[in-house]
Formats: C-alpha cells, sequence, structure tokens
C-alpha cells in the first residue's frame, strides 16, 4: 500500500514538472500574445458633395495618418464629423483632433501638438475685374466666406469682424464656390500647402479641385486668387488639456522624427 502511495506522489511531481517545462518553453519561444495596441478615437472634419451627403475620408489624407498610427503604436478609431462637433467631443476629453488650427480661444481649451503642416490661406474671388489682394488690410470691408467652425490661425483671429466680415458655411466645398459665384459672398478663404505661387493654385483650382466636385453650374467657372497668400496657418492634432498627454508626447516625437529624416514631408507632399 504504501509502495502505491509513493508511486502516485512521483506520477504528481512528473506531471506539475512537465507542465512547468512547457510554460517555459512557451515563454522563451516568445509565442505570447503580442501587446495590443491603444485605440484612440481621432476626429476629423467632415466633407459634403454637391447633395450634402457625406463624403469619404480622402485617400492622402488616409495615408498620413497611417503612417501615424505606424510611427506611434497609437491606432486609431477616425470618426468623420461635423467639424463644430468633432472640436466639442475632443475638447470634452472624448479623443483627440487632427487639423486644427491654434487661436486664442482654442489655446484655453487644448494642448496642441507642434505643427504638423504649414498652410497659406488664399483669398479666392469670381468674375472681372481680377483683384489685387496682397494683406489682410486688402479685406477691409468685405464679407469673407470661411468653413463653418473654421479658423486660419491667430492673425486671422484678430482680423475677423474688425478688419472684415466673416460667414461660416457649409461643409461643402461646391456649395461655398457657387455661393462666391452666385456674389452671396465676396472673398473665399481657401488653405492650399503645397503650392507656392497665385498662378499655381488658380491652375489647381481650374484643373482639379473645380472639376473634382462634378457641378454642372461650376463647369468652365474661372476663379481668381490673391496675389498672395493673406494669412499663414499651421494644422495640428489637439486634445483636451490633461488629455490623451501621453499619445499627444508620441505624436510630437513622430512630427520631429519624420521632419528630421525627411519621410514626413514626402507623406505631406500629395496632401493639397
Amino acid at each position: 500500500m504504501l509502495h502505491r502511495f509513493k508511486q502516485f506522489i512521483c506520477l504528481l511531481l512528473l506531471s506539475a514538472f512537465a507542465h512547468s517545462s512547457v510554460f517555459a518553453a512557451t515563454a522563451k519561444t516568445g509565442t505570447s500574445k503580442p501587446a495590443i495596441k491603444p485605440i484612440i478615437k481621432l476626429f476629423l472634419q467632415e466633407n459634403l458633395d454637391i447633395h450634402g451627403r457625406p463624403l469619404p475620408l480622402d485617400r492622402d489624407l488616409e495615408d498620413i495618418l497611417i503612417y501615424f498610427e505606424h510611427e506611434s503604436g497609437i491606432q486609431f478609431d477616425k470618426q468623420i464629423l461635423p467639424w463644430n462637433r468633432a472640436q466639442l467631443m475632443a475638447q470634452n476629453g472624448e479623443g483627440i483632433i487632427f487639423g486644427i488650427s491654434r487661436s486664442p480661444e482654442r489655446l484655453q481649451l487644448y494642448h496642441f501638438s507642434i505643427p504638423v503642416v504649414s498652410e497659406k490661406i488664399w483669398a479666392i474671388t469670381y468674375g472681372d475685374p481680377r483683384p489685387n489682394f496682397q494683406t489682410v488690410e486688402d479685406l477691409r470691408g468685405k464679407t469673407v466666406s470661411v468653413g463653418r467652425g473654421f479658423s486660419h490661425g491667430m492673425d486671422f483671429e484678430k482680423a475677423k469682424n474688425v478688419v472684415f466680415q466673416v460667414q461660416e458655411d457649409s461643409a461643402s466645398s461646391a456649395a461655398r464656390f457657387k455661393k462666391l459665384m452666385n456674389r452671396r459672398s465676396d472673398i473665399m478663404l481657401w488653405p492650399v500647402r503645397q503650392l507656392q505661387r497665385a498662378s499655381q493654385v488658380e491652375a489647381y483650382l481650374r484643373d482639379q479641385l473645380v472639376p473634382s466636385f462634378n457641378d454642372p453650374e461650376l463647369t468652365g467657372k474661372t476663379f481668381y486668387v490673391s496675389a498672395k497668400p493673406v494669412f499663414y496657418d499651421t494644422t495640428h492634432f489637439a486634445a483636451a488639456n490633461g488629455k490623451y498627454e501621453a499619445e499627444m508626447d508620441k505624436l510630437n516625437a513622430v512630427i520631429r522624427k519624420g521632419t528630421a529624416n525627411g519621410k514626413l514631408p514626402k507623406v505631406l507632399a500629395k496632401f493639397y
């Protein structure tokens, strides 16, 4: 009887040793589950087609966001929203917002990444005579169309409703161009990131942007561009003060590294 009991104890010890060996081998061979990337809501500006329906995420913008995901280790849950709602949700700490510019009011609400991209803000007009806008002062007394919920930087904020009057318009780019064409605004402000000269911007509007609307009312129409940008702006990631600080640090690190090694400008090159 005692002999059988000893045999039973030996079998238990052997079984325990075998399990521990398998566990150790599994750990050494690295077959444990990989770490799960954090998923962060990322709020993006909504754009509408000529019928008022939301457009899908721009492919060039999607490539930029994939770059940031890969380099930062953050996984984005991309949410395309009306711009005012996107800002409110970010302000409430529900996620990070991308594509936002700084203003005195926003600086009280958000902490911003270092700039992702710089923008030149051009004044767009329709019809003859072609204006010769060179500075902000040339906009004095004009009615200026901007996207709803949009700012174009600190200098814009100082001038709006002081030098010129601002009208906030639809998220439909085609609707904004038609409003300008129908003389319901004097000027439309339009950010362009990659082009340097007014002639290049006019060619881009004529040959690429306006035809992309597929709107018969805009077919063949010519829009003029100010001789120089009237504002300069930067766009950023931003989050509510005290929120997502670790993630914002990672995004800043990606911007610095990508700027230094030249990869980020290449990714941004097609993003007009």
